[in-house]
């Protein structure tokens, strides 16, 4: 389970935007919901909020955090390249 304090990080990460990415990641992996269809956007959002448990979906969280801080390590290092080449 995503404890209050790991969810408050990852909202500062998230901006308010994951759950279709989330959904994306679900859908890459082929998990389902126990009727075997994608799990919805609500549901995922409740995993996030703590108010229901989902090991599936608190991994693709995680898994989107990754990506997340991946793309922004990746930004700040152009950044710093293109920086040092003006200089």
């Amino acid at each position: 389970m995503i404890t209050e304090t790991e969810r408050k990080k990852l909202r500062l990460l998230f901006q308010g935007y994951y759950a279709e990415d989330v959904l994306d990641i679900l859908e890459e992996k082929k998990i389902t919901n126990r009727n075997g269809k994608p799990h919805n956007l609500q549901y995922i959002r409740l995993v996030f909020q703590g108010v229901r448990n989902n090991s599936d979906i608190e991994v693709a969280i995680w898994q989107l955090a990754k990506n997340r801080t991946d793309e922004i390590e990746k930004r700040e290092l152009e950044k710093q390249q293109i920086l040092k080449k003006t200089i």
